[in-house]
């Protein structure tokens, strides 16, 4: 095998061990536990201790059969699932873009969306801070590339426009100003129809949007530009579409956990969004 078949799989294996600690992230953080004590992980239904050899990314689950050693409860999968996504996002952005700033901006990214994600899918609702570090991060990063092409062309050189941390900010209150009004503009709406149905709620649901999605929102245009982060949330409808009508049809409800479809539709604009906007936008 060539060097590079090592680094993919260097690369795969690190995305799993990022995976594995945003599962304790996951569990942890909406429960407002401390992430780094106990620094070792715990089974959620007996408290004992996990041993190294029992937090294997993805082989422990296999070895174990998805239960733990103590107490023999099921484990949930999405502790691989998490594990194993991670993986294949690391190694997808590493096969696109290599070991480059790039990489990096976009792993950060994609860390991000599935930690949301999954927070999302149990609790419908995300703690508000993480999207605010996303921000943070990503404008943290722009201003690294400011540096970086200030240093490379001078800064008599560079007009103020083009400058990365410029495009950020202008993608976060684009991208949060945009999500904001049509959050309005939905729970106006939603208003109006719970008041002609005489019902104060929709399965306890007051908002058409929430806030996190807002926030997500905001976090995507910093790390993508706003043309993107526009892209992400006109394509978020779409690709939930499925799981939304089944939902309505089967499930007989109304509720689902939107974060998910919002990170699939920001990894497809990561990648693709160019392209698609050329050929929703020709000229």
């Amino acid at each position: 095998m060539g060097i590079s078949v090592f680094t993919e799989i260097f690369i795969f294996v690190l995305g799993l061990c990022i995976g594995s600690f945003l599962n304790v992230c996951i569990y942890r953080l909406p429960r407002e536990l401390s992430i780094v004590k106990p620094v070792f992980s715990f089974c959620p239904h007996c408290k004992k201790t996990i041993e190294w050899y029992d937090n294997i990314p993805l082989l422990s689950f296999l070895f174990l059969k998805g239960k733990c050693r103590f107490c023999g409860e099921k484990i949930s999968v999405r502790y691989f699932l998490v594990e194993l996504l991670t993986g294949i996002v690391f190694l997808f952005t590493f096969v696109k873009f290599g070991l480059s700033f790039l990489f990096l901006k976009y792993i950060f990214l994609f860390v991000f969306c599935i930690l949301v994600s999954f927070i999302d899918i149990d609790y419908h609702a995300i703690p508000g801070w993480i999207c605010i570090l996303g921000i943070f991060t990503a404008v943290a990063m722009s201003l690294v590339k400011t540096g970086q092409l200030i240093s490379h062309r001078g800064l008599l050189d560079v007009s103020f426009s083009s400058l990365p941390v410029v495009h950020s900010i202008k993608g976060l209150l684009l991208g949060i100003g945009l999500s904001y009004s049509l959050k309005i503009a939905g729970d106006f709406g939603l208003w109006i129809y719970l008041s002609l149905k005489k019902q104060e709620t929709i399965e306890g649901e007051k908002e058409s949007l929430g806030l996190g999605d807002v926030d997500f929102l905001g976090m995507v245009g910093a790390f993508l530009g706003w043309k993107l982060s526009f892209l992400t949330f006109f394509l978020a409808p779409v690709v939930s579409l499925v799981y939304g009508v089944y939902i309505i049809a089967f499930k007989k409800s109304h509720l689902i956990a939107y974060l998910p479809f919002l990170s699939l539709a920001c990894f497809i604009s990561a990648f693709w969004g160019d392209k698609i906007i050329k050929l929703i936008l020709p000229f």
